[in-house]
């Protein structure tokens, strides 16, 4: 695509410089009636002002430089009727006509170049989306298979043997796997859901006041099987029981369960997943710490930008990786004006933290999630 728009521009550029050139030929004494000196000047002040730009502003967007250019056109052309009707002094080409047109050149150049390089940064967010969705398919088959099949499993148990529920022990193994394969597949179907309606902007949030350490009580309790069958440890660090903030409670729980569901997904047996929240800075912060395998930079940088992940040599067998739920996550974040980051956990593991204001100033604030058209 660039290299089309290129030759097209550059097609342009040749075709109205050897129409410039016919009509100066054929038209009589035009050596005479061409200001050399100017031309030379206004050439070398477009590409002077051409690359100066192109040093010092490349923050600005295409509209801004595309509309600075023009209107500077604009003045350059008002000065050039103005000199037709009426004798204005040399000083007013050469100090405004001039630099005006050689500046809006310039600019409406580099808004062009500007203007190239943004749509060309949509199509890589957009081709970027498309690679991220696509590498949740084998993600989410594989999280949805894993449950189906323990519940297929031992219901074709009971069904073989009738008398397999009637030993205790039996029917509490078999309780468990049920209420952890449902909770599992629950929280999946929710974060498409949520991931769904978060593309499309229908999230609102319906902020209230939200006790946090009973909250974290509550969302431990229901993770008490999937840590009970790898033996991990969830130490609770929340010393101030009466910390409270003004969020949506639906959403703040969604976040932590998806957190702390893949603090155990990637802890090993027997591991400890530590649950910290504070209030720091006018705000209150979570962190929810592993001792897996740990994250590296590119990693994490793939968490941030909805990327797909490479996962690490140690992880190649067992199909895990970070995907919708994360995504859900750093999007709530978001929507609550809070942060969502990544750091390591000393001496190893990984730590994934949020900070979110005690106070929301809007009272009831829409998605701001901007998707690439």
């Amino acid at each position: 695509m660039r290299q089309k728009l290129l030759l097209t521009l550059l097609g342009l550029l040749l075709g109205l410089t050897a129409l410039g050139g016919f009509l100066c030929g054929i038209s009589p004494g035009w050596n005479e009636t061409i200001d050399w000196r100017g031309i030379v000047f206004e050439a070398a002040l477009f590409v002077f002002v051409f690359f100066w730009n192109l040093a010092v502003l490349p923050h600005w967007k295409s509209t801004k430089t595309l509309s600075l250019g023009s209107l500077l056109f604009l003045v350059a052309s008002f000065t050039d009727v103005h000199d037709e009707f009426f004798l204005q002094p040399y000083w007013v080409n050469l100090l405004i006509e001039d630099p005006s047109q050689a500046l809006g050149a310039g600019l409406i150049g580099l808004g062009i170049w500007f203007w190239v390089r943004e749509k060309e940064g949509l199509l890589d967010q957009l081709q970027q989306q498309r690679d991220f969705e696509a590498s949740l398919i084998p993600k989410l088959s594989h999280d949805l298979r894993a449950p189906l099949t323990n519940l297929c499993g031992m219901t074709s148990v009971a069904e073989e043997d009738p008398k397999f529920l009637e030993d205790p022990k039996r029917r509490q193994e078999y309780l468990e796997v049920m209420w952890r394969g449902a909770k599992e597949m629950c929280l999946l179907i929710d974060n498409i859901l949520e991931s769904h309606r978060l593309k499309s902007g229908t999230v609102e949030l319906k902020p209230g006041a939200v006790s946090l350490a009973p909250l974290l009580d509550e969302i431990c309790k229901d993770f008490y099987y999937q840590t009970k069958k790898k033996e991990i440890t969830i130490v609770k660090d929340c010393p101030d029981r009466a910390l409270t903030l003004e969020a949506d409670q639906v959403k703040v729980m969604r976040i932590v369960q998806n957190l702390l569901a893949n603090a155990i997904r990637f802890s090993p047996q027997g591991g400890k997943i530590t649950l910290r929240a504070r209030a720091e800075n006018g705000g209150v912060t979570v962190r929810v710490a592993d001792e897996g395998l740990g994250l590296e930079r590119d990693q994490i940088s793939a968490i941030m930008q909805d990327a797909p992940m490479v996962k690490k040599k140690e992880a190649e067998g067992d199909n895990k990786g970070y995907g919708i739920g994360l995504k859900v996550v750093r999007e709530f974040v978001q929507l609550h004006r809070g942060r969502f980051w990544v750091e390591p956990n000393s001496p190893h593991g990984a730590q994934f933290c949020f900070t979110l204001p005690l106070r929301q100033s809007d009272p009831n604030p829409k998605s701001k999630i901007q998707n690439p058209k």
